[in-house]
C-alpha cells in the first residue's frame, strides 16, 4: 500500500502535498499582491476621474456661471439656452440646470442616483452701486455610471490576466519542485522506512534529472550525510540505550541539582553544581547519611528510607555560612523483579523565592502601614475640604443675599425721594392756604388749585410709600427665605413672585422681567430657601452671561415655569440668550469654574445651584443650552421632602 502511494505521487505533480502546499501559498500570496495593487490601480483611476468631474464643475463655476448670469439680467433666454446646450456637451458633465425666481431651465439627462451634484449662485454686479446680487443658481449633475462600468471593466480584465498568468507560472514552478525535490524526498524516505539500525550497511541512492537537478545540491548533501548518520547510528544505538534512558528520566523533573543513588543510598552521581557546593567526590560514592550538610534534614532522610518515590521535600541546610532553602524529589527505580535499585532525584534551589516571600511580607506589612496612615490623612484632608466647601457656599450665599441687599436699598430709595418731595409740595400748599386763609384773600379759584396740588402730593405720597413697603416686605421675605434652612409647607407662586419682585433692581440693568407661569395655588413642603437660591442664582448667570447686546437681536426673556407631576414639582427655567457652547457643558457645574474671571464672577453660583438640589432639595437638574439658542434647565423635586431636621449644603 506505501509503495503503490509513493508511486502514484511520484508519477504526479499535482499529488505533492507539499508541492500543492506551496503553490497554495504562492497563489494566496500572488492573489493578495495583486488584488492590492488591482485595488490601488482603481483607486487612482476613480480619483482621477472624480478629480476631472471636480475640476470640470468648477469651470462651470468660475468661467461660465456670471456668463449665465448676465444673460439671466439681460432676459437674453435664447444666448442662455444656446449656451448651456453647448455646455452640455462638455465632458463629464450630463445635466445643467438654472434656477432664477420662477425661471428654470434645464438641458442634458438627469440622474437621480449615483450623481456628483454641485450647486453654485449666480451673481452680478450692479453697475449703478456696484453690489453684487444674487439672481439665481446653477445646479451642476455627473454621472457615475460610466466610471463605474469602466473601473469594473479594468478590475475583471486584470484579475483574468494575472489570474492565468498565475496559473501558468504556479504549474511550471510545480513540475520542477516535484523533479528536483519531492522525487528525492521520496527516495530518502522509502530509505529511512527499509532502514534498520542494526544492519548498518545499507546506501541511499537517489535519481537526478539532468537540466534540474545536480550532483552537489543540497539534497544530494542530505543524501550523503544521511548515509553518515545511518552508518554512525548503528554503533551509537547500544551504548547511548542507557545514557537515554537517565536522560528521559532526569527529564521528568526540571531542577539546579541532579543526583543519582543505588539500593544502599549511596550517592553515585551528581551534577558538578551540587558537588562543588557538598565537597564531595565523584569518584567516592559517599551515602546520604554522611553527607554532613544533609545530615539535620531528617525529613528528607525519612523518605529515602521509605525507598519511595516523593515530591516537594523542603530542606534548609547552611553553605558557606549563608542558609539557602531547596526542594528535593526524587524518583524511585525498580527493576521487572521489583528489587529496588536506587533514586535518581533533583534539589531545586528556591533561596531566592524564599527571600523574596520574606521581602514581600515585610513590604506588604508596611505597605499596609502606609495605607492606612494614608488613609487617614486622606479622610482628615476630606473633611477639611467638606468644611472649606461648606464655608465657601455659606460665603457665596450670603454675598448673593448683600447684592440683593444693596439693589433694593438703591430701588427702595426712589419711591421715598418721590415722597419727601410731595411732603414738600404738601407742606408748601399747606402754608400757602393758611397765610391765605389769615389774610382773607383766600379765592375760590385759588383754593381749588391748592387742594388739587395737595391732594395730587398725598396720592403720589400714597402710592411711593405703598411701593416702597410692598418691595421692602418682598425683600424681607426673599431674605428670610434665602438665609432659612428650615422645611416649611409655603405657596409655590408666592415665593417666587416675592423673589422676582425683590430682584428687580438687578433684571432692570438687562432690562428683562422674567415671566412666572404655573397653579398659583400649588403647595409644596420643602425648604424655600434652598428653592429661593436656586431660582436667584439662575436669574443672575442670565443676568451676567446670557444677554449681550450686541449679539442678543431679540428681546431679552427670562420664563420661569413650574407645574405637578405626580408626587414631584417639575420647574423650567428658559431664557433666550447667547446659550452656551457644547464644550462647556460638563464645566459649568465645576465649584470655580467662571468666564468672569476678574469682573466679579466666583464660579460657585452655577455649583451652588447643582448641590441645593440634588442635596438639600434631593431633587434631579438637567440641562440643554445650543449657543444663540439660550439655555433651558428642568428640576424636579419631591413635593412633600421627607427630611424634617435642619439640613446643612455641602
Amino acid at each position: 500500500m506505501t509503495t503503490g502511494k509513493y508511486s502514484t505521487e511520484l508519477i504526479s505533480p499535482l499529488r505533492s502535498r507539499l508541492g500543492r502546499r506551496m503553490i497554495f501559498i504562492l497563489i494566496l500570496i500572488s492573489s493578495v499582491f495583486t488584488l492590492i495593487s488591482t485595488v490601488t490601480q482603481l483607486y487612482f483611476n476613480y480619483t482621477q476621474h472624480m478629480d476631472h468631474i471636480e475640476t470640470r464643475h468648477i469651470e462651470i463655476r468660475d468661467v461660465h456661471a456670471h456668463v449665465l448670469a448676465s444673460f439671466i439680467w439681460d432676459f437674453n433666454l435664447p444666448r442662455l439656452q444656446q449656451r448651456m446646450d453647448h455646455l452640455v456637451l462638455l465632458s463629464d458633465i450630463d445635466c445643467l440646470k438654472v434656477q432664477s425666481g420662477n425661471y428654470s431651465l434645464a438641458v442634458g439627462n438627469p440622474r437621480t442616483s449615483k450623481v456628483i451634484r454641485h450647486v453654485y449662485p449666480l451673481t452680478v454686479r450692479e453697475p449703478v452701486s456696484d453690489e453684487t446680487k444674487l439672481i439665481g443658481t446653477i445646479t451642476v449633475e455627473s454621472s457615475l455610471d460610466n466610471i463605474y462600468n469602466i473601473l469594473i471593466r479594468a478590475f475583471l480584465t486584470t484579475l483574468a490576466i494575472n489570474a492565468l498568468k498565475t496559473t501558468l507560472v504556479c504549474y511550471l514552478i510545480l513540475v520542477i519542485f516535484h523533479r528536483s525535490i519531492n522525487q528525492r524526498i521520496y527516495s530518502i524516505v522509502r530509505f529511512l522506512q527499509r532502514y534498520n539500525p542494526m544492519n548498518p550497511g545499507m546506501q541511499l541512492e537517489v535519481y537526478q534529472t539532468p537540466f534540474i537537478t545536480q550532483h552537489d545540491d543540497e539534497l544530494s548533501l542530505l543524501v550523503k550525510e544521511t548515509n553518515k548518520l545511518t552508518q554512525n547510528l548503528g554503533d551509537f544505538y547500544q551504548s547511548n540505550h542507557l545514557e537515554r534512558t537517565r536522560s528521559r528520566h532526569f527529564a521528568l523533573i526540571s531542577s539546579d541539582w541532579l543526583w543519582e543513588t543505588d539500593n544502599s543510598l549511596r550517592l553515585t552521581y551528581a551534577s558538578e553544581g551540587m558537588l562543588n557546593a557538598l565537597h564531595l567526590s565523584e569518584s567516592h560514592p559517599t551515602p546520604f547519611k554522611q553527607i554532613e550538610v544533609l545530615q539535620p534534614a531528617q525529613e528528607l532522610h525519612r523518605l529515602l528510607a521509605l525507598k519511595q518515590s516523593f515530591q516537594q521535600c523542603e530542606v534548609t541546610i547552611i553553605l558557606d555560612g549563608a542558609r539557602q532553602w531547596f526542594v528535593f524529589q526524587a524518583l524511585a527505580r525498580y527493576s521487572a523483579t521489583h528489587e529496588f535499585l536506587g533514586f535518581r532525584g533533583t534539589a531545586l534551589n528556591i533561596t531566592e523565592l524564599k527571600s523574596g516571600q520574606l521581602a514581600l511580607k515585610q513590604f506588604n506589612q508596611a505597605l499596609e502601614d502606609k495605607v492606612e496612615q494614608r488613609t487617614d490623612e486622606l479622610a482628615h484632608n476630606v473633611a477639611q475640604l467638606k468644611q472649606a466647601q461648606t464655608q465657601l457656599i455659606q460665603s457665596e450665599k450670603f454675598t448673593a443675599l448683600g447684592g440683593l441687599v444693596a439693589g433694593v436699598a438703591h430701588e427702595v430709595n426712589t419711591p421715598l425721594g418721590i415722597a419727601i418731595t410731595a411732603t414738600s409740595v404738601a407742606e408748601d400748599v399747606r402754608k400757602m392756604l393758611e397765610e391765605s386763609f389769615h389774610n382773607q384773600t383766600l379765592t375760590t379759584h385759588q383754593f381749588t388749585e391748592l387742594i388739587q396740588q395737595l391732594n395730587l402730593s398725598v396720592d403720589l405720597l400714597k402710592g411711593n410709600l405703598t411701593r416702597a413697603s410692598q418691595l421692602m416686605q418682598n425683600f424681607k421675605q426673599t431674605a428670610v427665605d434665602q438665609i432659612s434652612e428650615c422645611q416649611s409647607q409655603f405657596n409655590i407662586y408666592q415665593v417666587l413672585q416675592a423673589l422676582i419682585v425683590s430682584m428687580y433692581p438687578e433684571t432692570r440693568k438687562v432690562p428683562v422681567e422674567p415671566e412666572l407661569e404655573g397653579d398659583e395655588n400649588l403647595m409644596m413642603n420643602s425648604f424655600p430657601g434652598g428653592l429661593t437660591q436656586v431660582i436667584a442664582n439662575l436669574i443672575m448667570n442670565s443676568i451676567r452671561h446670557a444677554f449681550d447686546n450686541e449679539n442678543t437681536p431679540v428681546a431679552p426673556q427670562i420664563m420661569i415655569r413650574f407645574h405637578a407631576e405626580g408626587e414631584s414639582i417639575v420647574f423650567e427655567y428658559l431664557d433666550n440668550g447667547i446659550g452656551i457652547p457644547e464644550s462647556l457643558h460638563q464645566k459649568i457645574f465645576e465649584p470655580f469654574y467662571t468666564t468672569q474671571r476678574g469682573h466679579g464672577g466666583s464660579g460657585l453660583g452655577l455649583s451652588l445651584v447643582f448641590n441645593l438640589v440634588t442635596q438639600q432639595l434631593q431633587g434631579t437638574l438637567q440641562f440643554s443650552s445650543t449657543p444663540g439658542q439660550g439655555l433651558h434647565y428642568w428640576l424636579k423635586l419631591p413635593k412633600q421632602l421627607n427630611i424634617q431636621e435642619q439640613e446643612t449644603v455641602l
